[in-house]
């Protein structure tokens, strides 16, 4: 039977791929501890299972849901980023519930592009912002971010000719897989720059609560955003509630409107006992201890590294570390090396932008007890390629 040139455009998803090769050598009895993919596993707050118990037993609770997401939901949601952002968003219309963020962020391209238009995308960044180019017939433009700018976008790098055909980019601080924060000064240079060529910027605030020292910004606290940007959150990270996938995206009105029509034709909604546990997640907040457990796993990681002569920075945000190569070694060559070695591992660098296989991802998101017992293993596989 055919294939459509589109899905064999499409890479395999590298966590989808990692997870066969653990399964791989899990099946000859080795233990393998995953640090590649972000899969947090501390709980959600308390309170919020049993919120989505008590909603589960409403009557009405198993017919379909609002596609742009409940009210309550959205009011909630307008409600954190006054509190914590003191920005004021119409829930009705700058408010969207989505099935986690990794769809916001792919099906924006259908609300934002044309075929042939352009795409943004930092190198390295989370995989799926290079979804969109595979899927809908999109150019995508590199964006490096170099360890020698700190990680950060050097707009000059971006040439007149791509402006004039970039119609969507993608930004993303609190940074995956970098762990550093952006300045404000950033923000406002992508809000007049996004205004002056006419493209739609998309932050992915997923990381907002994982923050060691300073503090994450919304790029809707600044002048200009909602003229010219969308915001995407997740209940992932701060809440650790990926399986229940619930996301939402706020911002300009206009393609928020032309989302919840992509929204409403691909999807049905999110069900609704599960968007009354997001509810009480945001009143809840991350909890302080999560924070605190995740400081410890960072800081302990860092000692390890540190032994294994590794020279990094410690992140200041984030769940992860991105780890530079020593010389002629590719992140792909060492990551396959430590899982077979070590049965430690770790994600290539090269998932995350064509640019980065020279560096590879740590994840903080199994406890010290784990954490040791990889190290330990690590030591003893040395030299590791």
């Amino acid at each position: 039977m055919p294939v459509s040139t589109r899905a064999q455009a499409l890479p395999p998803y590298i966590f989808a791929r990692m997870e066969e090769d653990i399964d791989a050598i899990r099946r000859e009895n080795r233990l393998v501890v995953d640090l590649g993919i972000s899969d947090p596993d501390l709980p959600p707050p308390n309170g919020v299972a049993a919120a989505l118990v008590q909603a589960v037993g409403q009557p009405g609770s198993y017919r379909y849901p609002p596609y742009g997401g409940i009210d309550e939901l959205r009011q909630q949601v307008a409600d954190w980023y006054r509190q914590r952002f003191a920005v004021n968003l119409d829930p009705t219309t700058e408010v969207l519930i989505t099935g986690g963020s990794k769809e916001a962020l792919i099906h924006v391209a259908l609300a934002t592009t044309d075929p042939k238009d352009a795409v943004l995308v930092p190198d390295p960044g989370y995989p799926a912002y290079h979804i969109p180019s595979a899927l809908f017939d999109l150019e995508e433009i590199s964006l490096p971010l170099r360890a020698a700018n700190h990680f950060l976008p050097d707009w000059t790098e971006i040439t007149p000719e791509q402006w004039k055909r970039i119609r969507l980019g993608y930004l993303n601080y609190p940074n995956n897989p970098t762990g550093v924060l952006a300045p404000d000064s950033l923000w406002q240079e992508t809000i007049d720059l996004a205004a002056r060529h006419g493209w739609t910027v998309v932050s992915d605030l997923a990381y907002v609560d994982i923050v060691y020292q300073g503090r994450a910004r919304s790029i809707m606290e600044f002048p200009g955003a909602k003229d010219v940007a969308l915001e995407t959150l997740t209940f992932s990270k701060s809440y650790s509630m990926q399986g229940f996938r619930l996301g939402a995206v706020v911002g300009n009105a206009k393609i928020l409107k032309a989302m919840y029509r992509v929204e409403s034709q691909i999807n049905a909604g999110v069900y609704v006992p599960i968007q009354t546990a997001g509810i009480e997640a945001l009143k809840l907040g991350m909890q302080a201890d999560v924070l605190s457990q995740y400081r410890a796993r960072r800081d302990y990681v860092a000692s390890q590294l540190a032994t294994l002569g590794f020279h990094v920075s410690i992140p200041p945000a984030t769940l992860y570390f991105w780890l530079p190569m020593a010389p002629g070694v590719t992140g792909t060559q060492f990551c396959r090396a430590l899982l077979h070695k070590a049965g430690v591992a770790l994600t290539p660098g090269a998932a995350f932008g064509p640019s980065s296989d020279r560096f590879v991802r740590l994840s903080l998101t199994e406890p010290l007890s784990l954490l040791s017992r990889a190290f330990e293993s690590w030591h003893r596989a040395l030299p590791i390629t």
